[in-house]
């Protein structure tokens, strides 16, 4: 067989594989894998749509930010639906009936879910009810053919400012409440306030929003770990995530500084994180999260995502910074079904990186031949291996069977680092 020459491969394979996506430290936010969920939470003080001359500033960050499901803070009561939905549409046109849009309790200022996916069960408060501003509730209802669960999104502006101990921590401290219990409920956990909601087991949950926990550290350690303080209102402690384990405290960072603040500060105030995602991790990856701050990107990295350094900064759009995360989802089951101690390809469900797509389990290839770089299974890596590996690596970004062969570095996709081990594999043969 001819020898290839090293050039010559390296540069055969880069022309063949997808350009890589989710790079913000070149200004590229785009998904990592097109069927990941992107959802943010985002208060834009009282601007955003009320506000015409902030028009562009917020154009051009959700725009870069292109998310799936938002949800905003601090809309003022004003705002109507069609306006929103008008807006929504006109910044990120999506086709069919367009965005979904779900309104919560006017508190001086109300929540709002917007979604490219339908809303059902829709509520704007917990039973019993929480506190300030309610709780913006609704299920996304992802598309069956990419999807086996939905997206339970929770909203949330709790009260801010005051001390520890004060009315301010402890109105903050009846929503934990009221969510801890809600999340109980919704898993089908008999609670004394009765039983409102049941979603299918593994439903993914999000708790999202302007937390604003600047009092004591109480109302935060009861999103996270259930510890219910009013039982006689609430009931008693109950853990939020399905494998009856602590909610994930997600922590976005700004990758550019690595700092996680997404309030601004002001002359009395240091910066800090009061913008927060509570997730049940048990049902789902976190594929990516991040922190949106213009004022830190590089002038290459702005250019790309198509972005002014003064964006995000409070004189233009708002003193919080937007927050987004990736949900790659899985199903909820053990992650080595086979038991033999290592969750991979051969298991019926994994819960890792190595399913084919959401929903569907297994890669249809043996764990012998994973990995490998050995595509045609003829037992060595050879230039015979090299149009299979091309042929997987044009298909898409998801592995199929047998796919999941040229996933050498196990990501879940098949991208220009699979094939750079490739190369290295051929060459090392």
């Amino acid at each position: 067989m001819a020898v290839i020459p090293r050039g010559v491969l390296i540069a055969a394979l880069a022309v063949a594989a997808p350009a890589a996506a989710y790079n913000p430290v070149a200004g590229d936010f785009s998904k990592a894998n097109p069927l990941d969920v992107r959802i943010v939470a985002y208060n834009t003080e009282q601007n955003f749509i009320a506000t015409p001359s902030k028009d562009v500033f917020f154009n051009r960050i959700l725009t870069a930010i292109q998310p799936d499901i938002i949800c905003f803070e601090e809309i003022p009561s004003s705002v109507t639906t069609t306006q929103f939905a008008s807006r929504m549409n006109a910044i990120m046109p999506i086709g069919g009936s367009g965005w979904q849009i779900h309104f919560g309790l006017v508190g001086g200022t109300r929540n709002v879910l917007a979604s490219r996916y339908s809303l059902t069960l829709r509520r704007t408060d917990t039973v019993p009810i929480s506190s300030t501003r309610g709780v913006t509730i609704a299920l996304a209802d992802l598309p069956n053919a990419n999807y086996s669960v939905d997206v339970y999104l929770l909203g949330v502006h709790l009260k801010c400012c005051g001390n520890p101990g004060g009315s301010e921590d402890q109105s903050r401290q009846r929503s934990a409440d009221a969510i801890s219990n809600w999340l109980g409920d919704a898993r089908g956990v008999l609670r004394p306030s009765g039983n409102w909601i049941i979603l299918p087991a593994g439903t993914p949950m999000i708790v999202l929003g302007d937390c604003n926990l600047v009092g004591g550290p109480q109302p935060g350690n009861t999103l996270v770990t259930g510890n219910i303080i009013d039982e006689a209102t609430f009931g008693a402690d109950v853990k939020g995530d399905w494998d009856v384990s602590d909610m994930l405290n997600l922590n976005p960072l700004d990758p550019f500084t690595g700092n996680n603040f997404t309030w601004q500060g002001s002359g009395s105030f240091p910066p800090s994180a009061l913008d927060r995602m509570f997730i049940t991790d048990s049902a789902f990856n976190v594929a990516n999260s991040f922190v949106l701050n213009t004022a830190t990107m590089t002038p290459a990295a702005l250019a790309a995502a198509g972005l002014l350094a003064g964006d995000t900064s409070p004189s233009n759009s708002s003193d919080h910074l937007p927050i987004a995360m990736d949900l790659r989802l899985t199903n909820p089951c053990a992650a080595d079904s086979d038991g033999d101690g290592t969750p991979d390809c051969t298991d019926g469900c994994p819960v890792d990186a190595m399913r084919v797509t959401p929903g569907v389990c297994g890669c249809g290839v043996s764990e012998a031949l994973h990995g490998t770089g050995d595509m045609n299974g003829d037992g060595r890596i050879d230039g015979r291996d090299i149009p299979q590996f091309v042929a997987e690596l044009l298909v898409s970004t998801a592995p199929s069977a047998p796919a999941c062969r040229a996933d050498l570095d196990e990501s879940g996709l098949i991208n220009a680092a699979d094939a750079a081990l490739f190369t290295t594999m051929l060459l090392g043969n």
